[in-house]
């Protein structure tokens, strides 16, 4: 009896699996990729690139090293790793 049971729900269990399957791979096609963070960094007195601090390069808000008015991050400058003057973006 058991046995007899078990036939008839499976095709509708392996239906249900398929119907699941379908959206969550839809599902996961529709997220946005992320951006790798980016790290960030606030000048100090004596370095220009002192605290590290995670941004992003995504355009949004400013990132600071405290919200909302903290000091601006700025990430390293391509031609030299002791400028930080470009503007990131909080994550």
């Amino acid at each position: 009896m058991k046995l007899i049971n078990f036939k008839k729900v499976l095709p509708i269990v392996i239906f249900a699996l398929g119907i699941l399957g379908a959206f969550a791979t839809t599902s996961m096609q529709s997220v946005k990729a992320e951006m790798a963070p980016v790290i960030g960094y606030v000048a100090t007195p004596d370095d220009p690139c002192g605290i590290q601090v995670e941004c992003s390069d995504q355009v949004g808000q400013l990132c600071r090293l405290f919200y909302p008015d903290g000091p601006q991050a700025k990430a390293l400058d391509d031609d030299s790793e002791t400028s930080c003057s470009q503007e990131i973006y909080r994550p």
